[in-house]
């Protein structure tokens, strides 16, 4: 490595594995091209049992490769691979990803130029195609989606390819290692909106991403599951006691029709897992508590100013529209 390149900042680049041997090799080939020389790459698996190990330390011997002895789920796993990093920088990117060759040079340069907190590049399909452009937001009881043709800024970004520095996130406490699967991004993006950072999606610089490349697509059980237990823990987490107090009867009201339509459309394991999710909580209440006396401690941005920047609608029904003019099924 030149001296120039020693003199650039070291990007930790951080990918969490289950099960994702078919997806590394672009992966790990398109980072292995890039122009920018001064990174490592940590790799945290999360006890695949496909071969994803062995065949990382085959054939890309510079690769860090933690293995985990269970699954932790994506934050937790994430969070293991910053706690080993040696980087200025963390990029944190999903296996079913590649990127162009100057994507570390082009991210550097934006994060350092504009002063972003977190930035990330536009999403496009893993073909190598583009597609319309989409934001990331959420609805007031917590629903996250994608909204196309929007003017407004997203409200988070997507967890599958992010910029940020490590020290932005051992200051704001980074993902919530109890959020196995599902809204841990939303979290803590919600947590730096109240600590007044900025964020940043530059759609000049793209990430191909094939999507649900661990836990494949359409309504599933877990998937339900770890959303239900998530997003009532990151309400209670991040907004005050006083919006509590008119969020939440609107929010368990919104889950008892949602409960209704899935009976109706025979799955009932999705219906239970909205039980499942309240059960969770109420267990885990105490620990939510605590976690939410820090938050709310240390917030700069009240719940007002956090409204506008979410899409104040139902983010649920958008969405099923959005996948019935797709041609989705759940």
């Amino acid at each position: 490595m030149s001296q120039i390149e020693n003199q650039k900042p070291l990007v930790s680049v951080i990918i969490v594995n289950w099960n994702g041997e078919k997806w590394l090799k672009k992966c790990l080939d398109s980072l292995h091209s890039q122009t920018y020389k001064n990174f490592e790459i940590i790799l945290v698996d999360n006890a695949s049992t496909d071969g994803s190990v062995k065949f990382v330390r085959r054939y890309y011997p510079e690769v860090r490769c933690i293995e985990n002895d269970r699954n932790l789920g994506f934050a937790a796993a994430n969070n293991r691979g910053i706690g080993n990093a040696k980087g200025q920088y963390i990029l944190f990117l999903n296996t079913d990803t590649w990127v162009e060759h100057d994507f570390l040079e082009r991210i550097v340069g934006v994060y350092s130029e504009l002063g972003y907190d977190v930035v990330a590049p536009l999403e496009a399909h893993y073909d190598g195609t583009t597609q319309v452009p989409y934001i990331m937001t959420i609805d007031p009881l917590g629903h996250g989606f994608g909204m196309h043709n929007s003017k407004k800024e997203p409200f988070y970004l997507s967890g599958a390819c992010l910029f940020f520095s490590k020290a932005l996130y051992e200051e704001t406490g980074g993902l919530d290692g109890d959020f196995f699967m599902y809204s841990e991004e939303v979290d803590w993006f919600w947590r730096l909106h109240l600590l007044g950072k900025k964020i940043y999606q530059d759609r000049g610089i793209l990430v191909y991403h094939a999507g649900a490349g661990s836990t494949g697509r359409g309504v599933r059980y877990n998937t339900a599951l770890w959303r239900n237990q998530n997003v009532l823990q990151m309400l209670l987490k991040n907004y005050s006691w006083h919006t509590l107090l008119w969020v939440l009867p609107i929010y368990f009201l919104q889950n008892v029709v949602e409960i209704l339509f899935f009976l109706l459309i025979l799955k009932p394991g999705i219906s239970w897992s909205y039980i499942e999710g309240w059960v969770f909580n109420a267990t885990h209440f105490m620990e939510t508590l605590k976690k939410k006396e820090v938050v709310q401690k240390r917030r700069i941005i009240d719940d007002r100013e956090i409204m506008r920047k979410m899409y104040l609608g139902s983010g649920a029904f958008y969405h099923l529209l959005q996948r019935l003019k797709l041609g989705k099924t759940a």
